[in-house]
């Protein structure tokens, strides 16, 4: 076959002058520049030992308006897979679409189609739609796949270009070749080589089922091969999109930004390529040393990325290095044929030794005084690493990359960090610790109480934080440890007298013994014991207010004072209890003696002195007011006369009146005892030493009628079941003592302004409705107002709704708060039956809004089986409007004046139904994220820059940014 050489200058200008697009001179390249090249490294910073991968992104720029001619061969699968999943109708029908968008002015378009060898069939290159259609029409699927057969008719077809034309294939295919048996695979891959390296652009479609997985299936692997860039294969499953990925062929048909394009990539001498790592791009690059060089017929307007592996040389060289050498280039040609080259930037790779590992410290241990030799072991160590202990740095030894040798430093007792700094500030960390077991100097106190609890102090050293002290086994309470010298410790109570062993147990685990270095005393016990009493004397006749003093006194004591017990009036603990001094016949001192429960006596020898109590003077009486009194007694009598003592007994007849104040011995006022008969007492005063004065027939006692009553008015006359409230009543002769009641129940009678009105508080109700109210005098009088009170049932009410609003399409839980609330009340909202959701109690519940429409106070109204209703207002409000959205940026800000392709919105505040114009067209939105939209570019007028706005579903519209049609 033919190699496909440049179309003649003077042709080119023939076919640019009847299409009508721009002449291309010969004479020199075309201006600009198409073609964008970067280069990353991934990671940035790798150590000798890594690898790190490179990344050149190449980016094609096609002139504008610039369209080379093509004569394409489609080559169309119809083996007999085709037949399953429609995939033949949808194939031919995807062709023929690409049929109807090829520009036959500018291109010529051949068919291939084929199954088995013997079954490979051609439709010349031409620019007869119709015919090219009605030929793939006729196209049926059987047999085989002999893929590189099909190849070899479309070379041999397209040896018949145009000198002017670039000769391209087209390959759809939804199967792994078959044909020749054994080498099919081989054979098909072969064939594409060979269109490649003759000029021909070659395409590949992968037609897979619908459950292949594209990254396994062997067709699409082999098609990826045979692609002329990784650009121009593509794959749908289960033929969905095919027609879609032809469109997209031919608009880039005729359109690149370079031809016959070569990507030569040397890498920097620091480093190597690795292996087998650039096996994935397409086209797989030539290698030779440390040159890669990729050769392709075409570069489109897209991202073209090949990627490789580099690793450092030199294992004990770091550094900021160049990842390439100056001289990596793409060469390429442009549209009018002259070549063009373009370096490709570089970029820089930080390369770190190794950092150190410390596996083992050996030895792990040393004394706090340091002086010990330390061997290091670990991994990549290197010449001038420095050693730390903690803060402290040491002298090193270097012995080789896995071994250092250092002196340990004198350090605390406890662990410490060893760290290992290599000169690149890379760093390992090992652990060392210092022992040494507890030294003690001194003990002191060396003796203490059998109880414990008193403070030791010992001197020594060695002693860290967090030390246990035994004394005997027992824990001692650690109380000072701020030193490695000085402790301070509570000793824990004794099981014995005696001497104890004392153990010294650091966190670490070193420890050392005192042997007998505490001694316990001998155990004191406490014994029943009077201290003291106070006052320590009092009359014969007993009552004297005493406070006996000791020890260990129980609260069930019993207090003699002599043989007589004394009454215990108040146990305040066990080392004093109050009593009151019994009575004794005789003056003098006794002992007094304390009892407890278990057996134990105290006694203080005559520790009470009773004294003679002074002769009290005679009384007289000399007048009493009143002189009567009803039989009932109750009322208050005034005695006159003199030498009323303390204590002073008053009788009426026989009967004992009750003495409520003596004023100055001169004066008792008494409450009038009950009498036996109407008639005459005497009333008669005896001293507490039993010397009396009697004054005869000085009191009369007599039975009283009642004073008529009566009851005439009540007002307010109705009030709630609860009671409480205030009604003044109205009548005649109303008493002091005067009582009430409302169908039975007491009522408080306040006040008696005057004998003909009282105010009074009403009592609670256990029933509803108009009840009698009776009052009664004390002397018996009394007077109804028959049906003179209404009780009413209590009025519920709503005080407040928490929250008072909610937004009218979501509703929520409102809380409500008031007085009287029942189990079976029932709730509207706005008119709505709404049930309980919480009864907390007569004075709280819960309900659940219910989502209205309705904007505004809605009434909230509970109805109760007694028929009262109770309302409050609940505020419906509108949902807040959406925030408007916000275009942060898009993808692409220009395109081809045909739309069509995707476009991706990147937006703050995105709702569902967003809707998108480019000027004043709707775009159709066919994704909506959170973040951003993707939408399918509408068509627009080349030239024109148009602003991109997106509106949310209640009309509020974003900000505008631009976007270039091409």
């Amino acid at each position: 076959m033919k190699k496909f050489s440049k179309y003649p200058a003077i042709i080119i200008a023939i076919l640019l002058l009847i299409t009508g697009l721009p002449i291309i001179p010969t004479t020199s390249a075309a201006t600009g520049d198409y073609i964008n090249v970067t280069r990353t490294v991934n990671p940035t910073t790798i150590t000798v030992n890594d690898e790190a991968e490179v990344s050149l992104n190449i980016q094609g720029t096609p002139p504008v308006n610039v369209v080379k001619p093509n004569d394409v061969i489609l080559i169309i699968d119809k083996s007999g897979s085709m037949s399953t999943e429609n995939k033949m109708t949808n194939a031919k029908e995807a062709a023929k679409g690409f049929i109807d968008l090829m520009d036959f002015k500018v291109h010529r378009v051949g068919v291939v189609d084929y199954s088995s060898t013997n079954n490979v069939k051609l439709f010349p290159l031409g620019t007869d739609a119709s015919a090219a259609k009605n030929y793939i029409s006729g196209i049926t699927a059987n047999g085989g796949t002999a893929t590189g057969a099909a190849i070899d008719m479309a070379m041999t077809e397209l040896l018949n270009v145009r000198d002017e034309a670039q000769p391209v294939i087209v390959l759809m295919t939804d199967g792994d070749a078959t044909e020749p048996s054994g080498t099919a695979y081989q054979y098909a891959l072969q064939k594409a080589n060979e269109a490649k390296e003759q000029g021909i652009v070659f395409y590949t479609i992968a037609l897979l089922n619908a459950n292949d997985n594209p990254d396994t299936s062997k067709p699409n692997l082999l098609l990826k091969d045979m692609a002329t860039t990784s650009n121009h294969h593509h794959f749908v499953l289960g033929s969905q999109g095919l027609a879609e990925i032809y469109a997209a062929i031919v608009k880039e048909i005729g359109v690149a930004s370079a031809y016959d394009v070569t990507v030569t990539d040397t890498v920097a001498p620091n480093f190597e390529v690795v292996p087998g790592s650039y096996d994935n791009n397409i086209p797989k690059p030539e290698v030779n040393g440390n040159t890669l060089t990729w050769k392709f017929n075409e570069l489109k307007d897209k991202n073209l990325t090949f990627t490789y592996k580099i690793r450092p040389k030199d294992k004990n060289k770091n550094g900021n290095f160049d990842v390439a050498d100056t001289s990596s280039v793409i060469t390429y040609k442009d549209y009018a044929g002259a070549m063009r080259t373009k370096s490709i930037p570089n970029a820089r790779l930080q390369v770190k030794l190794p950092a150190p590992v410390i596996k083992t410290v050996d030895p792990a241990t040393g004394h706090p005084q340091g002086g010990n030799k330390v061997t290091i072991t670990g991994e990549n160590f290197v010449q001038g690493a420095k050693v730390t202990f903690g803060s402290t740095s040491v002298n090193v030894s270097f012995i080789d990359s896995e071994h250092l040798e250092v002196t340990a430093p004198a350090g605390s007792q406890g662990e410490v960090m060893i760290t290992v700094t290599n000169p690149d500030n890379q760093k390992a960390i090992g652990n060392y610790a210092y022992q040494a077991d507890p030294v003690i100097s001194s003990i002191n106190p060396g003796t203490g109480p059998f109880e414990g609890g008193n403070n030791v102090t010992i001197q020594g050293n060695y002693f860290m934080k967090g030390i246990q002290v035994l004394f005997g086994g027992k824990p001692a309470q650690v109380t000072m440890n701020l030193s490695a010298t000085y402790l301070v410790v509570t000793a824990p109570p004794a099981d014995n007298a005696g001497p104890v062993d004392l153990q010294f147990i650091n966190p670490d685990g070193t420890k050392t013994a005192v042997p007998n270095g505490y001694t316990y005393q001998e155990k004191l016990v406490p014994k029943l014991e009077i201290t003291s009493i106070a006052p320590d004397k009092g009359s014969t006749e007993g009552g004297t207010t005493v406070y006996v003093n000791g020890k260990l006194i129980s609260p069930k004591v019993r207090v003699f004072f002599g043989e007589k017990e004394a009454n215990v009036a108040t146990y305040f603990s066990d080392k004093q209890v109050q009593v009151i001094s019994p009575s004794n016949s005789l003056a003098g001192a006794v002992d007094v003696k304390i009892i407890n429960p278990d057996g134990q006596e105290a006694v203080l020898p005559k520790g009470f002195t009773y004294e003679e109590p002074p002769k009290l003077n005679p009384p007289t009486i000399t007048s009493i007011t009143p002189t009567e009194g009803v039989l009932t007694g109750g009322n208050t009598v005034y005695i006159n006369g003199s030498n009323f003592a303390n204590g002073t007994k008053v009788f009426f007849g026989s009967n004992e009146a009750t003495v409520k104040l003596n004023t100055s011995g001169k004066t008792l006022t008494v409450t009038a005892p009950a009498g036996v008969a109407d008639g005459v007492v005497d009333v008669k005063v005896v001293l507490p030493d039993t010397q009396t004065a009697t004054l005869p027939s000085a009191y009369k006692y007599y039975t009283p009628l009642p004073d008529p009553i009566t009851f005439t008015a009540i007002s307010p006359n109705t009030g709630s079941i609860l009671g409480g409230n205030v009604v003044y009543i109205q009548g005649t002769n109303f008493k002091s003592g005067m009582t009430i009641e409302f169908n039975g129940v007491r009522g408080t009678v306040n006040s008696i302004t005057n004998s003909n009105n009282a105010t009074v508080t009403v009592p609670a109700s256990s029933v509803v409705g108009t009840v009698d109210v009776v009052i009664t005098n004390r002397d018996g009088g009394t007077a109804t107002l028959s049906q003179a009170y209404t009780y009413q049932p209590v009025q519920p009410r709503i005080t407040s709704l928490t929250p008072n609003k909610v937004i009218n399409n979501k509703g929520g839980t409102v809380y409500v708060s008031g007085e009287y609330f029942e189990k079976t009340m029932t709730l509207t909202v706005g008119g709505v039956n709404v049930p309980i959701a919480s009864y907390t109690s007569d004075k709280a519940f819960s309900f659940n809004a219910p989502i209205l429409s309705t904007v505004g106070d809605v009434p909230v109204i509970l109805t109760f089986a007694n028929g009262q209703t109770a309302s409050g207002n609940l505020l419906y409000e509108a949902p807040a409007p959406a925030p408007a959205p916000v275009i942060t940026s898009l993808t692409y800000t220009s395109g081809p004046a045909a739309g069509g392709g995707t476009n991706y919105i990147y937006a703050k505040n995105i709702t569902k139904d967003m809707v998108v114009y480019f000027g004043t067209t709707k775009a159709t939105v066919t994704g909506t994220y959170n973040g951003y939209l993707q939408v399918k570019i509408p068509p627009g007028v080349a030239g024109e820059t148009v602003q991109v706005q997106i509106f949310n579903n209640e009309g509020t519209g974003s900000n505008t940014v631009s976007y270039t049609y091409k």
